[in-house]
C-alpha cells in the first residue's frame, strides 16, 4: 500500500472544518501514505442550479470537497437527496481513480458505498459514534447499518460498547478507541502557554469542558452544581448542536465560549482547574468514548466524569466518576482539596494508557490491517 496511485475516499457525515476530532486525526495521518480526499457532509444551497462538487481548502495533506445541492431541485420528482447524491458519486469516483478505498462512518452512507462497490478495492465503516441512538436516530439507521455491514470490507468501532454491540454481525470487526495528540495537549504545561483573553479574567476554581455542547449533556446537572456552587465557574467550550439556545442553563457562573481553533484548545485546558465530562446517562451516551478524557489526562487535568459505560470500562482507576449533583459536588470538593501527590499518582497511572493510545499509532494499526486485507484480496 506504499504506493501513491492508491487513494482513500472518505466520505464523511461531518464537515471538515467542525471540531477537529476522529475523522481529522485520521486522515490527515493516511494522508502521508496516500492521497486522501474527504468528501464533506453536502451542503443545501439556494444559490446552485445545479448539483456539483465545489473544492475546499487543503489541510494537513487532504484534498477536501463538498457537495453541492440546489435547494430548489432537491425533492423535486427524480431528485431527491440520495438521487442527488448518486448523480455526483461518479465524478467523486473519477476524482479519487480506480486504486480507491473507500471510507465511511455514518450507516446514511449505505446506498454510496453498493454504488461504488465495483469501482473500488475496500469498503471501510469506522462506527465512530451509535448515531442511531442520538437525537435525531431513527430505526431506519439500524436497518440501513445492516446494509452497511453487508458492504464493508473492514469495520472500526470507536469504543468498546460498540465494539461489543457489532462483534457478531461481521467477520472483520476491530475496537479502536479514539485517540489522543499527546505532544498536543502538553503544552498546557508550557510557560509560553498562555490563557485566552476570554477566560484569564473568569475567576477560579474553573470546572471546564470541550466539546459539542448537545444532548449528550447533562445541563441539569450543570445548572443545579452553578447554583448551589456559585463560586465554580463553569467554561464551556464548543459549538452548540441538537438543543435550542433555551435549554442551556444561564447563570453568571456559566460561561459558553463557543467554537475554538483545535490548536488553542490546549490554553483553554490549561485554565481548567478540573476537567469535566459532565455526560447525561441517556441512550445517545451508551456507545460513546470520549476522546477528551485522554486529552483532558495528556493535558495533566484533574478528570471527572458521569458513569458513561466506556469511561468505567476504561478508566474507573484514573478518573473519578460519580453521579449526580450531591455526589459531584463532593468529588469536585475533594479533588480541589488533594495533595498534589494526589494527582500526580493519577498521571501516573495513565502515562502507559496515554503512551498506548496516539493517533499515530491507531492510523499505523488501521493501515496494518487494510494492507493485510487488500493483500488478501
Amino acid at each position: 500500500m506504499q504506493n501513491q496511485s492508491l487513494t482513500l475516499l472518505c466520505v464523511s457525515h461531518l464537515r471538515w472544518n467542525h471540531v477537529w476530532q476522529r475523522p481529522q486525526q485520521l486522515m490527515s495521518r493516511f494522508a502521508t501514505s496516500c492521497r486522501v480526499i474527504y468528501v464533506d457532509l453536502p451542503e443545501i444551497t439556494a444559490d446552485a442550479e445545479r448539483p456539483y462538487l465545489a473544492p475546499q481548502p487543503r489541510v494537513a495533506g487532504v484534498d477536501v470537497v463538498r457537495p453541492i445541492f440546489p435547494k430548489a431541485l432537491l425533492d423535486t420528482p427524480g431528485h431527491s437527496y440520495k438521487e442527488l447524491w448518486r448523480g455526483l458519486l461518479p465524478e467523486v469516483l473519477a476524482m479519487a481513480g480506480s486504486n480507491t478505498i473507500m471510507w465511511v462512518f455514518s450507516p446514511l452512507a449505505d446506498y454510496l458505498v453498493e454504488a461504488a462497490k465495483p469501482h473500488t478495492v475496500l469498503a471501510v465503516y469506522d462506527c465512530m459514534d451509535d448515531l442511531a441512538s442520538f437525537k435525531d436516530g431513527t430505526a431506519e439507521m439500524r436497518d440501513r447499518e445492516a446494509r452497511l455491514l453487508a458492504q464493508a470490507d473492514l469495520v472500526f468501532t470507536g469504543g468498546r460498547s460498540m465494539y461489543e454491540s457489532r462483534k457478531n454481525r461481521h467477520p472483520r470487526v476491530h475496537c479502536f478507541p479514539s485517540g489522543v495528540d499527546i505532544d498536543h495537549y502538553r503544552a498546557v504545561n508550557d510557560p509560553a502557554t498562555l490563557l485566552p483573553d476570554a477566560v484569564a479574567s473568569v475567576a477560579q476554581p474553573r470546572l471546564g469542558y470541550f466539546g459539542v455542547l448537545d444532548e449528550r449533556i447533562d445541563w441539569l446537572l450543570i445548572a443545579e452544581i452553578a447554583e448551589r456552587r456559585p463560586d465554580w465557574q463553569w467554561i464551556l467550550v464548543g459549538p452548540t448542536a441538537k438543543v435550542e439556545e433555551s435549554d442551556l442553563p444561564t447563570a453568571p457562573n456559566i460561561h459558553y465560549l463557543g467554537q475554538q481553533q483545535y490548536r488553542d484548545l490546549p490554553a483553554f485546558l490549561k485554565s481548567f482547574d478540573i476537567a469535566t465530562m459532565p455526560f447525561a446517562l441517556n441512550d445517545a451516551t451508551r456507545y460513546i468514548s470520549p476522546t477528551k478524557t485522554l486529552e483532558y489526562l495528556a493535558g495533566g487535568k484533574p478528570v471527572i466524569s458521569t458513569s458513561v459505560p466506556d469511561v468505567v470500562a476504561e478508566y474507573s482507576n484514573i478518573v473519578e466518576i460519580v453521579d449526580g449533583p450531591d455526589a459531584w459536588i463532593a468529588a469536585i470538593e475533594r479533588i480541589l482539596s488533594a495533595p498534589p501527590e494526589w494527582l500526580v499518582e493519577r498521571l501516573q497511572r495513565a502515562k502507559e494508557r496515554l503512551d498506548q493510545s496516539t493517533w499515530d499509532s491507531i492510523a499505523e494499526r488501521m493501515w496494518g490491517l487494510m494492507s493485510e486485507r487488500l493483500t488478501a484480496r
